[in-house]
């Protein structure tokens, strides 16, 4: 039984594996002669030259700028130095590239080497070779190399031991060791002083062709077969048997005339076989918008990465120009192509994919064409370099920037959407309260997202809207009796929920539940007030009206008339104006108190200080004061035979204070709690968290009545 590790030890090996794959190449590229030199080729003349040296190297001596003419009586070369043994134009030109090689390390490689140096200070030097190199001395460009390789293989591995069983991991891995084995060798070779053991050399560029070559191979067989599977899984073994042929007849220098037809031109095919793939995969997946997103982003890091590869390195070797940027460094770019396919394989968040790689293509389509137009100037129009640069910059901005919108809207349309009318169509949907309810809540987000599928969501639905299933669904919580539910296939399949989908299903779900969340209150409150208007008649007017019809005193009937009907008014003006500005209150009070102590041959001092006259209290806090003031004064009426009242109101700091005395006999003792006014009037104000005070003032009664005003008392 075969033991399945787990992906992190399977990570652990990969990258145990890596570090000793790194020492390795870094002890062969140390276990060589030096001298302590930079060297390099001038363009024009092929002579090589010194370009630094090192401070306490064996060749110390030698000053930089000086052409160097011969290593151990042997005539140095510019195609020495050459970084890629395959820009040979034959067979014979390499075989006798790496004759040379061999012959120049034996040189290196002895006790003494004799250096000469051509120019004004020709002269022969006999120098030392240290019999191996330091770190130190190795280039940037060996570092990135082996740095590319790790990433590469460890992240390739990484989605394999995700997804173990899949077809499409294990070519992603496959492709990952190849540009390990392909990256390593290089890092060797490339990053030599001058020259390596010509065996040494041979095996180091087979070891990397065949790295390449596992490349393309597995990036070929992964779009053949993800994510739909255009051909059988046996036919996929017809690459690597005929690549395999390949590789080895250009190892053993038969069948081609050289590197250009044995590894370049394969290597080139390959890579617009991977670029047919992606396209043939995105013709088959029209109907999977995770597929033609991950297609998306495969043919952008293929045609990016890859293709400026071949084009800056491998089509200039394939017809004998010299490469203008450095293999090495290139090789960053395979790196990131198999970032961006590993991204696609492991499906991590599909839904972005589209945006980012719409972006990443255009933008350097900006730089492309940049630096087009700045070398076309600067050749063919003979400017000078920055004001080439400016007018490149120019044209870039005012050409090319709006083709650019222009092709985001044709190529990612999105659904433009009327506010006005979107809020009008929640409210609607809030102020239904029947099943209708919730068939117009779904009519609201087909419009918005054009799901091809809306089904009822989990009972453990996120309180949030949630992009699941790599973008192919969208859950949306469950909003007061609206289920939950499940968006799958944004605008009819063409796309995935995007980030942008997520947040605009956040903005209208907060907004229907405020929407909902506001209509529930303001019945609550109507359901409140008819409560209260219900209430006051019953036990305000109707006991004024009960108790005119049994009274024998006209006076007293044609009081408890003039109170029930003023009653009857306020409670019409508030149910129709929502309530009453402090000033208005007061106003009406005071006429009332008026109108009444005048039938009762009292006169009234009126006197009220407010800070703030223009809030308007609810018509519970005026009913109350109407109701403290009225059975204070029928008191005064009754029992006081006062011949003044003073009424003092104040309103300070939101308490409202009511300071009401006559000159009266006052009220005895024995009856300051009895009566059914006053304990009325002290219940009112223990529920509004206030106090009633009796006192003598003599003469008279003062009564004193303190209650604070809260926010949900002011409208």
């Amino acid at each position: 039984m075969v033991k399945k590790f787990t992906p992190f030890t399977m990570l652990v090996f990969t990258a145990l594996f890596g570090l000793a794959a790194t020492l390795a190449a870094t002890l062969v590229t140390l276990d060589q002669p030096w001298l302590g030199l930079r060297l390099s080729v001038e363009e024009q003349s092929g002579l090589v030259r010194i370009d630094a040296v090192t401070a306490n190297g064996p060749a110390a001596s030698l000053v930089p700028g000086t052409p160097l003419t011969g290593v151990g009586g042997m005539a140095i070369e510019a195609g020495d130095l050459v970084e890629e043994p395959d820009v040979a134009e034959s067979y014979p030109a390499l075989k006798r590239f790496l004759d040379r090689q061999g012959a120049l390390h034996a040189a290196l490689a002895s006790p003494e080497v004799t250096l000469e140096t051509g120019g004004a200070s020709a002269a022969h030097q006999v120098v030392t070779p240290a019999p191996r190199r330091p770190v130190t001395s190795l280039p940037l460009v060996f570092w990135v190399q082996i740095a590319t390789g790790l990433v590469s293989m460890i992240v390739g591995a990484w989605v394999w031991s995700l997804r173990r069983g899949e077809l499409s991991a294990g070519l992603l891995a496959g492709a990952g060791a190849g540009i390990l084995l392909a990256a390593f060798p290089a890092a060797v070779y490339s990053s030599r002083e001058v020259a390596l053991p010509g065996a040494l050399f041979h095996a180091l560029s087979a070891i990397n062709h065949f790295g390449a070559l596992t490349f393309g191979v597995a990036m070929v067989a992964l779009f053949l077969v993800y994510p739909r599977r255009l051909v059988p899984v046996r036919a996929l073994w017809i690459l690597p048997v005929v690549y395999g042929a390949i590789w080895i007849m250009d190892t053993a220098w038969i069948g081609f005339p050289g590197p250009a037809e044995g590894y370049h031109l394969p290597t080139v095919i390959l890579m617009v076989g991977i670029l047919l793939g992606a396209f043939l995969q995105y013709r088959t997946s029209r109907g999977d918008p995770a597929a033609q997103a991950a297609i998306r982003w495969f043919a952008l890091s293929v045609g990016l990465c890859a293709g400026t590869f071949v084009t800056v390195v491998l089509m200039p070797n394939l017809f004998g120009m010299r490469p203008t940027v450095s293999q090495g460094y290139a090789f960053v770019l395979f790196g990131m192509l198999f970032l961006g396919v590993a991204v696609g394989v492991a499906r991590y968040r599909l839904f972005e994919l589209e945006g980012w790689a719409f972006s990443i293509l255009t933008y350097f389509g900006a730089v492309m064409l940049l630096v087009l137009f700045d070398a076309a100037l600067i050749s063919f129009v003979a400017m000078d370099r920055p004001a080439a640069f400016a007018l490149s910059l120019l044209i870039v901005a005012l050409i090319y920037l709006p083709f650019r919108d222009w092709l985001a809207k044709r190529l990612m349309p999105r659904r433009e959407t009327d506010r006005e009318e979107l809020f009008g169509r929640i409210v609607d949907v809030a102020l239904i309260k029947d099943a209708a309810r919730e068939g117009r809540w779904r009519q609201v987000l087909q419009d918005a997202f054009q799901p091809l599928r809306m089904t009822a969501g989990a009972r453990s639905a996120p309180t949030a809207p949630v992009i699941a299933e790599d973008g192919l669904a969208l859950l949306l919580p469950g909003i007061s009796d609206i289920a939950p539910l499940r968006l799958s296939y944004a605008h009819s399949g063409r796309r995935l929920f995007s980030p942008q989908d997520r947040r605009f299903a956040a903005e209208i779900c907060a907004m229907l539940a405020h929407a909902i969340a506001s209509r529930d209150a303001h019945e609550k409150g109507a359901t409140e007030e008819r409560m209260r208007i219900a209430r006051d008649m019953h036990d305000n007017m109707g006991a004024q009206l009960l108790s005119a019809l049994h009274s024998d005193v006209p006076e007293r009937k044609d009081t408890l008339i003039r109170e029930t009907i003023s009653d009857l008014r306020d409670i019409v003006n508030n149910a129709a104006r929502g309530g009453k500005s402090l000033d208005e209150v007061l106003a009406d009070l005071k006429v009332e108190a008026l109108e009444r102590l005048a039938s009762a041959d009292i006169r009234l001092s009126w006197e009220d200080t407010c800070d703030n006259r223009e809030m308007v209290l609810t018509p519970n806090i005026a009913h109350s004061l109407r109701s403290i003031l009225r059975e204070i004064v029928s008191n005064t009426i009754r029992h006081s035979g006062a011949r003044t009242m003073r009424v003092k109101f104040a309103l300070q700091d939101r308490v409202i204070s009511l300071d009401l005395s006559d000159d009266g006999k006052g009220l005895a003792a024995d009856r300051w709690g009895s009566g059914n006014g006053l304990s009325n009037i002290e219940a009112r104000l223990v529920a509004l968290k206030g106090t009633l005070a009796f006192s003598d003032a003599g003469p008279g009664l003062l009564v004193q009545a303190r209650f604070p005003l809260y926010e949900g008392e002011l409208e």
